[in-house]
């Protein structure tokens, strides 16, 4: 989860997603480092600190402290690390040999070459900071062009400071904002914004400067941080506070649940942003999560998982709210993507199979009964609502059903996903991602898990490419999807095609149907936002018929062409598939899990700053 935090002329959003902000430096703050403060840590010059929260500190090539508190006089007092290997353990290292290893690739935009890269961490050479690097200040305490970043280039793009915080928040544009500029800076200025966001390449995002400690390597899907890396590519960031239209605070709360209080802690006693917004009790089971949404309560979450409710019969607490939140997709990455029938260049085959599911289907990890003459179909009575029991309703019921495709493994995923015209797409343990990935093959989406919302829903239209069904319908699946008609099936598919352009992250991480981006994941976010803000009291399920660049947008009609001379690497993981692949496969293999400086749409530009922005 991340959240973003909003500003309106009417007021204050606080969105729990992925956030991003930027925040500008009060005048004349910046400070000399201690002597030899870089060589253990980063010096924040904006906030007259020597290391941030939780900051990496290494003296003499080992970790000794959470910041440099404990060896330079004026920082925040933190206590020396006692047990190296049991410190290395926490932040996500099987050895200290890895814990203090220099990878000068395998970083936040690889430190945009002005930092050393240890344990995932960029360590800023004297005078810059960031979680990249990116920054600097001048004589004076502001942002300076005094970098090796080409920064005049592109005006849109503002130095950015960034934190692995996951909430977006609105910007506190009010009456009161000349409150804040004694503990922010003069220069910050009311109104303006959003009234004026016509586009989505002009929202403008800050970044509350917060660091998490874990390692990058061990996330499954490290998700807000490629946000996070985006949002300082594209040319959202902002430092000004007073001309952001969110501020983002980058961290999972799914891997670092039990910082999530510091660093919340932390951005309050810090910026007085956060503090302007407000907010009423947010509505989450569960005693730790509902302490996090009472702190993040005007946030607008970013979340995959679009539960808006308890589910009667499983224990999933229900945190999404809709018309406040935001259901994002999960980073879906698979092996053969490019095999997908809606890239150009694969040849698409008859889609025979009516309806489609193979995968996990009992909670004890064993596959089902043979005989599905009577329940339950699970051998054990272990986790018997594992995907609250979607997955062994549908195999019960329709298994043996002609035309129909029920089992729990396959040796030719991709094959049977292309030619299947329906495909399950129920949860798991948790939220699921069957939704992304079935859709990417061009078989229709069956979502079936009561009270949730999927990816971008109601902002898509869901309907239009995907049949939902109710669990208590289950019996009955058949007949549903046989009263979809020929005419309507190639209508829904159309409609997919489009979709899944929205569902995937290929400025991040490259093209799977040669498409240049222009829809892709993070452009739909941006583009929610920013109808979000023009029309702040409307639903979502409105913003198509509200605001005619969305419609046109969500359904991949916009007119303005890219320039020819730009052309999006293909997600290559496959070798051996380059034939297939629609342009020169990403060389994304040598960061691994932190990718491209600036995501795929940057390969090849000379630094971050100058990532190609074609629809800017």
């Amino acid at each position: 989860m991340i959240s973003l935090q909003h500003h309106t002329t009417w007021g204050i959003q606080l969105l729990a997603v992925m956030s991003i902000a930027v925040l500008a430096p009060r005048p004349g703050l910046a400070l000399p480092c201690a002597a030899n403060c870089t060589k253990y840590g980063t010096c924040n010059l904006e906030l007259g600190r020597y290391g941030s929260w939780r900051t990496s500190v290494t003296m003499y090539g080992f970790p000794v402290a959470r910041t440099a508190s404990s060896y330079f006089p004026g920082a925040r007092s933190r206590q020396p690390v006692r047990n190296i290997v049991r410190k290395c353990g926490f932040l996500g290292f099987f050895t200290v040999e890895d814990c203090l290893a220099e990878y000068p690739l395998r970083c936040m935009n690889a430190c945009n070459k002005r930092g050393r890269c240890i344990n995932g961490w960029c360590h800023c050479y004297e005078g810059y900071y960031g979680a990249d690097c990116s920054l600097s200040l001048d004589a004076n305490g502001s942002e300076g062009q005094n970098s090796s970043l080409d920064w005049d280039s592109y005006p849109h793009l503002v130095a950015l400071r960034s934190t692995f915080m996951s909430c977006l928040r609105s910007s506190p544009r009010s009456k009161d904002w000349n409150s804040f500029e004694g503990e922010v800076g003069k220069g910050l200025r009311k109104g303006g914004g959003w009234g004026k966001r016509r586009t989505s390449a002009n929202v403008r995002m800050a970044v509350l400067e917060v660091r998490g400690s874990k390692n990058l390597e061990k996330f499954d899907r490290p998700l807000y941080a490629h946000i996070w890396k985006r949002i300082i590519s594209s040319g959202h960031r902002t430092l000004n506070g007073g001309e952001a239209d969110y501020f983002y605070i980058p961290v999972d709360f799914r891997h670092m649940f039990s910082e999530a209080f510091e660093v919340l802690e932390y951005v309050q006693a810090t910026w007085p942003f956060w503090n302007a917004t407000g907010g009423d009790l947010g509505g989450c089971e569960g005693k730790q999560l509902m302490l996090l949404r009472n702190l993040t309560s005007a946030a607008i979450w970013l979340t995959p998982w679009g539960l808006t409710r308890k589910h009667p019969r499983v224990w999933w607490p229900g945190c999404h709210r809709p018309g406040h939140d935001i259901v994002i997709p999960v980073l879906a990455q698979a092996n053969n993507m490019i095999m997908t029938p809606l890239n150009p260049k694969v040849k698409p085959l008859p889609r025979n199979t009516t309806f489609y599911f193979a995968g996990k289907i009992c909670g004890d990890n064993k596959d089902p009964k043979e005989d599905t003459s009577s329940w339950p179909i699970c051998q054990t009575p272990r986790n018997p609502l594992y995907s609250a029991g979607v997955r062994q309703l549908v195999y019960f019921y329709h298994s043996k059903r002609d035309g129909f495709v029920v089992r729990p493994r396959s040796s030719s995923y991709v094959r049977d996903m292309s030619t299947s015209k329906f495909c399950l797409a129920p949860t798991g343990g948790g939220h699921g991602k069957r939704q992304v990935l079935v859709g990417r093959y061009g078989c229709i989406p069956v979502p079936i898990t009561d009270y949730v919302l999927q990816p971008f829903e109601p902002e898509l239209d869901w309907p239009a490419f995907s049949v939902t069904v109710k669990e208590e319908d289950v019996p009955n699946l058949h007949t549903i999807l046989a009263a979809i008609n020929d005419t309507k099936l190639a209508e829904m598919q159309r409609a997919l095609a489009c979709a899944a352009k929205h569902l995937w992250y290929s400025s991040m991480w490259g093209a799977i149907f040669g498409e240049d981006s222009r829809y892709d994941a993070f452009a739909t976010l941006m583009e929610i936002l920013r109808v979000r803000s023009l029309y702040p009291h409307a639903q979502p399920h409105e913003y198509r018929s509200l605001d005619e660049r969305f419609r046109r947008f969500a359904n991949c009609e916009l007119d303005n062409e890219p320039p020819q001379r730009f052309h999006l690497c293909t997600y290559g993981l496959d070798p051996g598939l380059e034939a297939y692949a629609p342009t020169p496969y990403c060389d994304w293999r040598p960061y691994m899990k932190y990718g491209i400086p600036g995501g795929a749409i940057c390969e090849g530009a000379p630094n971050v700053a100058q990532c190609p922005r074609p629809w800017q």
